[in-house]
């Protein structure tokens, strides 16, 4: 009885306290209107906090991709709430405990939704790491965490797209000039020969679903580099028992290279070329939205001068993530869809065959 009086009392007191006059407020002193001021943004900064957990814990479960246990792969079992309210999960395999929010982008962040999401907006409007830094009030390299997940996020968007009814599919070429090669992921000049340039297939359907896929090989990719790069993201023509009648037809648009000719036969595309020839006007109607494209990501590309090798797929894939959505959503809505997945990404990206000059951004 005597605790529930205490208790009584210091919320009256505090009621009191800040439940004040304008002449009660003007007669404090600088020191206990510090005081006050000071109790009341450490307690909103407190809830502020822990809502947030509770926020990023229900984003991080409605856009996780694998719910499973980070370690073994098993569904997890719920174990009660932690302190602060959050789910708590255990592996009934090897009994590692996490949350929702677990082994995702958002686990430790100390940045609430609302940052985040603000850095992830001035990211997608092009804005360089110094400048999200300064405008959000963050370290630079948080900016560039950040911007890692986004690219992680366009890259899982990207090996999802499965491209299907009308296809567009051209190279883009990288030509470092006078160049020694690759040292570090960074290209170094010398006053020499010309390096090989560096190709990456990009392709995109009517529906906005598409690709870019950097070849590992410098130099013009063959045929089977080609095959290799798209048959896992252009659905084949399917076909009647008689081998003739076309159920489900893809037609591919392409500028009639020699190798694409391999991809077009063993999928059984529908074949619409058109040779470069200045002035045609077919051609420029065929190939205006594959054009467009590429002068897009090209643009792109010169405004992130210094890109890593490594990092050029994933650049490519974060542009036409871009391209593609703001053209068919918006920029707004674009922003939350990549917003929604950056939450359900994983905290960490890795390299393939990280240690040599031909690394690839993977998952």
């Amino acid at each position: 009885m005597a605790i529930s009086s205490f208790h009584l009392g210091a919320s009256l007191a505090r009621k009191e306290l800040f439940m004040l006059s304008e002449e009660e407020a003007g007669s404090l002193s600088d020191a206990e209107l510090r005081s006050a001021i000071g109790m009341l943004e450490a307690e909103s900064e407190k809830r502020a906090k822990q809502q947030s957990r509770h926020e990023k814990a229900r984003m991080a479960k409605a856009s996780k991709r694998d719910p499973r246990c980070p370690k073994c792969r098993v569904v997890l079992s719920r174990d009660g709430r932690r302190h602060d309210g959050v789910q708590s999960y255990v592996c009934p395999k090897c009994g590692r405990r996490c949350s929702d929010s677990s082994s995702t982008s958002l686990a430790s962040s100390k940045l609430t939704l609302d940052e985040i999401k603000e850095i992830i907006t001035l990211i997608m409007l092009d804005c360089p790491d110094w400048v999200i830094a300064w405008i959000c009030g963050v370290n630079v390299k948080t900016a560039q965490y950040w911007r890692d997940r986004c690219l992680d996020a366009a890259q899982a968007w990207s090996s999802g797209s499965k491209l299907s009814g009308h296809v567009w599919m051209d190279e883009m070429r990288f030509a470092p000039n006078r160049a020694t090669g690759l040292v570090e992921g960074v290209w170094t000049t010398y006053v020499g020969k010309k390096a090989k340039d560096v190709y990456m297939e990009v392709a995109f359907d009517s529906k906005g679903q598409g690709f870019c896929k950097a070849y590992p090989k410098l130099g013009t990719p063959t045929r089977e580099m080609v095959l290799d790069c798209s048959k896992s993201h252009i659905e084949p023509t399917t076909f009647k028992e008689d081998g003739v009648t076309i159920i489900k037809g893809t037609t591919i648009t392409h500028d009639g290279a020699s190798c694409h000719n391999l991809t077009v036969r063993a999928l059984g595309l529908i074949d619409d070329w058109h040779k470069f020839v200045r002035g045609d006007k077919d051609y420029e109607k065929a190939m205006l939205l594959m054009n467009s494209c590429c002068s897009y990501l090209r643009h792109e590309f010169e405004s992130h001068m210094g890109i890593k090798y490594s990092k050029i797929e994933a650049y490519g894939n974060f542009f036409m993530y871009k391209w593609a959505h703001v053209r068919k959503y918006g920029l707004k809505a674009s922003i939350d869809y990549m917003f929604n997945r950056v939450c359900g990404t994983s905290k960490s990206h890795r390299f393939a065959d990280m240690f040599s000059k031909t690394a690839i951004w993977s998952r």
